[in-house]
């Protein structure tokens, strides 16, 4: 069956009889080549999941109807997830690029308390966080703005956490320990991640803070974050005494 193609003057009338029956013509043609191609759809089954089908009953459905309907919910539902993983892949990319510019800023410091203050100033402007502050275990001189103590065990009393996976600790932190990490301006910060440095910080601790509650939380990730601690560590490592 051949089709003649529409003229290219036309009034509005004419434009909407037209679509009519272009409408028609593209029906006429699906349904002749499904005629002549009974097959077609067992050959490509997976054209059911995008093509509605009524059943002649209100509220009812056939098996199949019910199959296919599963089908499209399945794929809605395997689509959501490879947005989100998109999403994933493309937040973790920018999130190593912010870890490598930060690395790479800290490579030339020459002495500890400006590397310190580098820590500090960097992670908050990079990271957008309203509290940093670098805590260090051993014999250090000239660490402003990082606090030492010379005992892990002092550092771990005086914040009441004794870290038994040596895993950073994300959520909330009482104002006692908030005052000895941030100073008096902390009250305002909601939520906050202590990452250790070494194991059972022995070497220090890494601490960060958010006026934004859930900034941290108990179930967040923390691979970055403690990528960042350890590079700390090795730095920090060439000034002690």
């Amino acid at each position: 069956m051949k089709f003649t193609q529409p003229q290219v003057l036309t009034t509005d009338k004419n434009k909407q009889n037209l679509a009519k029956l272009n409408e028609m013509m593209d029906d006429a043609r699906v349904k002749q080549y499904l005629l002549d191609n009974p097959k077609f759809l067992v050959n490509n089954p997976e054209l059911l999941s995008h093509i509605e089908l009524d059943h002649a009953q209100e509220n009812t459905f056939s098996l199949v109807e019910r199959q296919v309907k599963a089908l499209r919910d399945k794929n809605s539902h395997l689509q959501g997830q490879q947005i989100e993983m998109l999403q994933m892949a493309f937040a973790n990319e920018e999130l190593l690029k912010l870890c490598n510019q930060f690395m790479l800023e800290l490579v030339d410091c020459q002495d500890l308390a400006a590397l310190t203050s580098r820590i500090v100033n960097r992670i908050k402007n990079l990271f957008g966080l309203d509290g940093v502050a670098v805590v260090l275990v051993g014999q250090y001189k000239n660490a402003s703005p990082a606090q030492v103590f010379s005992n892990p065990d002092q550092l771990k009393t005086l914040l009441n956490c004794q870290f038994p996976d040596n895993q950073p600790l994300c959520g909330r932190l009482n104002q006692g320990s908030k005052v000895a990490l941030f100073g008096e301006l902390s009250q305002d910060f909601q939520s906050c991640a202590l990452v250790p440095l070494g194991e059972g910080c022995e070497k220090g601790l890494l601490a960060l803070a958010s006026k934004d509650v859930a900034r941290f939380s108990p179930e967040m990730g923390t691979l970055f974050v403690e990528l960042i601690a350890k590079y700390i560590q090795v730095l920090v490592a060439r000034f002690e005494q």
